[in-house]
């Protein structure tokens, strides 16, 4: 709904590009050229600001027994991931990744996005009921504590550590996104951990 000081301002706007296209015109030709595209934009600007501003009309999708079964499937077979490889042998660290073929093998590396992961995806199974409150609350103790005791620089972690010597992988460096990314990590297990007890 447009209020009156809308109006005013919409009014103002078009003006504005209506004088200044005329101006251009009369004294410098030339500069009407390049300046076109974008005094049309201003005089669409309210047009445009109305159209972005419009509030968001919610979809609700309902997904057919087959495609529920299968995000199941493929959340359990997530979740394999981390039950598997996820524990002692590696601090409670996740590795990175796990080449099934042509001969299975498990990268003895992470970084603080795949810590972030790990940590969340406790969270999921527990969400899902693949894990109980105390495995929970267990996997996400043993990772924080390694993750504590963990060489970091200025309080950052490095990109890249060795899972079973908890050493930082040369090259040594800071990634702002992967330390964006636990960050955002942590924030939801908290606010998830928080929720427990209801």
């Amino acid at each position: 709904r447009l209020r009156a000081s809308d109006g005013a301002m919409s009014a103002g706007t078009l003006l504005i590009a209506i004088l200044s296209m005329a101006i251009l015109a009369m004294v410098h030709p030339g500069a009407l050229i390049p300046a076109v595209p974008i005094l049309t934009l201003w005089f669409f600007s309210p047009a445009i600001a109305w159209w972005v501003g419009r509030p968001l009309t919610a979809h609700r999708t309902t997904l057919t027994l087959a495609q529920t079964l299968f995000l199941r499937k493929i959340a359990r077979k997530t979740w394999a991931f981390f039950e598997t490889f996820v524990g002692p042998d590696d601090h409670w660290l996740p590795p990175d990744n796990f080449q099934e073929s042509p001969t299975a093998v498990i990268a003895h590396r992470t970084s603080p996005t795949n810590m972030g992961l790990a940590l969340l995806a406790n969270l999921s199974a527990y969400d899902f009921g693949y894990i109980g409150a105390e495995e929970l609350i267990e996997r996400s103790t043993q990772a924080l504590g390694t993750m504590a005791a963990m060489e970091r620089y200025r309080g950052h972690f490095y990109n890249w550590y060795d899972t079973q010597s908890l050493r930082p992988l040369a090259p040594l460096y800071i990634s702002t996104v992967d330390s964006g990314n636990l960050a955002g990590h942590l924030l939801t297990l908290r606010a998830g951990l928080l929720a427990l007890p209801d």
